[in-house]
């Protein structure tokens, strides 16, 4: 895990040298001095509806016809007042798999909702405050399995709360870090709750733990209909764990083909320990209406 979170410190690092890079243009710092200097509020976004879909007939090879649907929503609302600053984010996820030997079946269920706020002390740095917030919307099944929820709503949900420093030296990049995090994790139904689920103590709907945090976050234009949406949080306890981070990573990449179609890539890495002992890997790819706005 430990040489994951390495990958990841090093893969933000680049992007940060890019970024500091790229301002040494002169159209690109004009672009920077007008978006930073923008007074009130400010809002964007990007929502999708991406299908899939395989048919199969007398196929030697082998397989199952099957038929997919995702649908995404990502959007901002930021304000800036002078050296006050206050940046929410909505992200919501949510997939179905069908396939003619199991039905259908949940294939991504994702709610997170961030808000930083703060004041600058230089140009790239503040002191700040954080609410994450992060959930699904409806019960998961190991499937085959449909008659045994393994999570739910709220079954886990976690809130973390942190005071610490934001570094965002331009528009496409900030980074969030806290050495002061309170992370509270739920798991308020009682079937799971009484298995002890995801760390609480069997038949309790809450568990603390402080710890330090980070949360990078870039959102940019690679080429011409090329976006990327990337966030990323970790969190270690101040425990006999510490060291050992809760790792989220969330990217969304959309190509548009025109003003309404485009093709989509969403990946989610997670490695959650009392989840389970492994890392999440979650991937899916598909083409479908945009809207942006």
């Amino acid at each position: 895990m430990k040489k994951l979170l390495l990958a990841f410190t090093g893969l933000f690092i680049f992007m940060s040298i890019q970024a500091q890079d790229t301002q040494q243009t002169v159209g690109n710092l004009k672009d920077y001095a007008r978006s930073d200097t923008v007074q009130g509020w400010k809002h964007s976004g990007i929502s999708s509806l991406a299908f899939g879909q395989t048919s199969l007939q007398n196929w030697v090879a082998g397989g199952n016809n099957t038929v997919s649907g995702d649908f995404v929503f990502n959007a901002s609302l930021n304000y800036l007042k002078d050296k006050l600053f206050w940046d929410n984010n909505l992200s919501f996820e949510y997939g179905l798999v069908y396939s003619s030997i199991s039905d259908w079946m949940k294939a991504a269920d994702r709610v997170n909702l961030t808000s930083i706020a703060g004041r600058k002390i230089t140009q790239s740095w503040a002191v700040s405050a954080l609410l994450n917030f992060q959930t699904q919307s409806v019960k998961g099944y190991n499937y085959p399995d449909k008659d045994h929820h393994i999570s739910t709503f709220m079954a886990p949900g976690y809130l973390d709360a942190a005071i610490g420093f934001s570094y965002k030296p331009n528009e496409k990049y900030s980074v969030f870090i806290s050495p002061l995090a309170e992370r509270a994790i739920f798991v308020l139904d009682k079937k799971l709750s009484d298995e002890g689920a995801f760390g609480v103590d069997p038949g309790k709907k809450v568990k603390f733990q402080t710890g330090a945090y980070v949360l990078a976050h870039t959102s940019q234009t690679l080429a011409e209909n090329l976006n990327l949406i990337s966030t990323l949080d970790l969190f270690t306890p101040y425990t006999k764990d510490f060291g050992n981070f809760d790792v989220n990573w969330n990217v969304l990449l959309s190509y548009k083909f025109s003003k309404l179609f485009s093709a989509n890539l969403s990946t989610t890495l997670r490695y959650y320990e009392k989840e389970i002992t492994k890392v999440q890997f979650k991937e899916v790819f598909g083409v479908g209406l945009t809207y942006q706005f």
